[in-house]
């Protein structure tokens, strides 16, 4: 497989990344998490950049709003880890950029989503906070909080906001999959369930093991998922576990600061992406479930990846935060 970057911009502190499409216009989102803009990329004009926000910044998360180009996003997770003042806010397409709302002051909140309701009935609100409180950047000595509730598109609000009778230290991870999502932190994996008509949300716990993020693929073909997950706070380890949570095999602690995470089909069959943010800082493919990769990029210390696809080209966004470098790389399945 080869990758070849075909396009790059400068960002300074790049991180949060998005593929947002609907209807006929079709975009890239990236930003920053310093005091620093968003830009949309349109994928139907050559990357023309547009700026959805100037220099507010400090995003973690941004989330498509399903059968539209407008989207919610954290903004003010700053400095560090001491971000008493985020906030979400939506931007709404006007045909041209993006105007903005503020849905809400959300302290704290690292990782958040939109879950669709059963029936077209609304979205389900979920947002993970990395501390309760901080004095100061180090400070882990009140944990975070898994918040619920409600949001009302039309009102660009959430409503019915409440924590889970649960505490969770350095949340940093969040995937959602079919009908749950994944939530990580020291004190291991989560899955979080949706309520029905018969129970509220539900939290059990997967793993014990500290993770930081997690994703996943059916790497060696097996018919069942696999699990890549970067352990520890940041790494700096790396290991990927069968469907069970059972451990298939572990890196050294040779990844520092891992960060970026993805899994999916590329071609024939599934692989997962990593990247690292310190030491050699590369950005990987890899190949087998005994984490034998491919270089991808180095000395580029990505934050966020994505896959996506375009006119029948599969193409890799990727963040790449140390070397403040948006960039695209067309992706040679062959």
């Amino acid at each position: 497989m080869k990758f070849t970057k075909i396009f790059k911009d400068e960002l300074d502190h790049c991180y949060a990344i998005m593929r947002l499409k609907h209807a006929d216009q079709d975009f890239l989102v990236v930003a920053s998490e310093e005091k620093q803009p968003c830009y949309a990329y349109d994928l139907n004009n050559d990357y023309a950049r547009t700026v959805v926000w100037p220099d507010v910044g400090g995003t973690m998360t941004m989330v498509q709003i399903p059968g539209t180009l407008n989207f919610l996003a954290t903004q003010r997770f700053y400095p560090g880890f001491n971000s008493a003042a985020c906030r979400i806010v939506k931007e709404t397409f006007n045909g041209r950029g993006w105007d903005q709302t503020i849905v809400g002051d959300f302290p704290y909140v690292h990782r958040f989503d939109l879950l669709t309701k059963p029936n077209g009935a609304g979205y389900w609100y979920v947002g993970c906070t990395i501390a309760n409180s901080k004095k100061d950047v180090d400070d882990w000595s009140d944990p975070g909080k898994v918040w619920v509730g409600d949001y009302d598109d039309s009102q660009e609000q959430v409503s019915n906001l409440r924590a889970l009778d649960f505490r969770l230290t350095k949340n940093h991870g969040y995937k959602r999959m079919d009908g749950y999502a994944l939530i990580t932190g020291v004190q291991g994996i989560f899955k979080l369930v949706p309520p029905t008509a018969t129970h509220d949300w539900q939290l059990l716990q997967l793993s014990t093991t500290e993770t930081s993020d997690i994703f996943s693929a059916d790497i060696n073909q097996d018919g069942k998922p696999e699990y890549l997950t970067i352990e520890g706070f940041h790494g700096p380890y790396l290991r990927i576990s069968d469907h069970n949570f059972k451990t298939i095999t572990k890196s050294a602690a040779d990844t520092p600061f891992g960060h970026a995470i993805w899994g999916g089909r590329l071609g024939a069959r599934d692989y997962f992406i990593f990247g690292w943010r310190s030491g050699k800082q590369d950005l990987e493919l890899i190949t087998s479930d005994h984490l034998a990769t491919q270089l991808i990029d180095e000395q580029v210390g990505p934050s966020n990846v994505t896959v996506y696809e375009k006119d029948g080209q599969t193409y890799l966004l990727s963040a790449n935060r140390e070397a403040n470098q948006v960039a695209v790389y067309a992706i040679d399945l062959e």
